[in-house]
């Protein structure tokens, strides 16, 4: 006979982590930690392209997508390893499985007033800007694979304290967001 007893998350203290907060905790680990266009889903709160897509990205330890639906996330080990343990497509094969609608998402980091300079800076920002938008190098998870001169072009571009600047707000709102979720 099957358990149907769940396996509860404790936080370092020892406390009870329900998985709704654990939830939102991964969101936002994973749009701070792993996301390329963080910035751009902070700032806008949508999918600003006009297509859809379900296909999935990964950096570091999260698979992530930018939906029409929202923000589509799920740690790699799920991802990948369980997925293919439970007879599911896995890895690239599989859009990750959880979900944070738009509107949620707003919700969670929409009034800090953090988005409004960054967004701010975004609109001040000529076309395309799609570059100055992305991630930089040197703040991807596995930064130590680029070569450096991905490091320097990021550096060397007019555009760069303000981007840095940018990119250290968005990532001081979406770790102070994580922690007022915790426990």
């Amino acid at each position: 006979m099957a358990s149907s007893v769940r396996a509860l998350q404790l936080d370092l203290f020892d406390t009870i982590v329900s998985p709704e907060t654990q939830r939102r905790i991964d969101a936002l680990t994973c749009l701070r930690d792993a996301v390329s266009d963080a910035l751009e889903v902070v700032v806008a709160l949508h999918r600003t392209q006009d297509d859809d897509t379900r296909s999935p990205r990964q950096a570091g330890d999260w698979a992530f997508c930018v939906s029409r639906a929202g923000f589509r996330f799920e740690h790699v080990d799920e991802w990948w390893a369980g997925a293919m343990r439970r007879g599911e497509s896995y890895g690239f094969a599989r859009t990750p499985r959880r979900l944070v609608p738009w509107d949620e998402l707003a919700e969670w980091i929409g009034n800090d007033p953090r988005r409004a300079e960054v967004a701010a800076w975004t609109d001040s920002l000529p076309e395309p800007r799609w570059r100055l938008l992305a991630r930089p190098h040197e703040l991807w998870p596995d930064s130590e694979s680029w070569n450096l001169r991905y490091f320097c072009r990021d550096h060397v571009d007019l555009h760069w304290p303000s981007r840095r600047r940018a990119w250290d707000l968005v990532l001081a709102l979406l770790g102070d967001a994580i922690n007022q979720a915790g426990p």
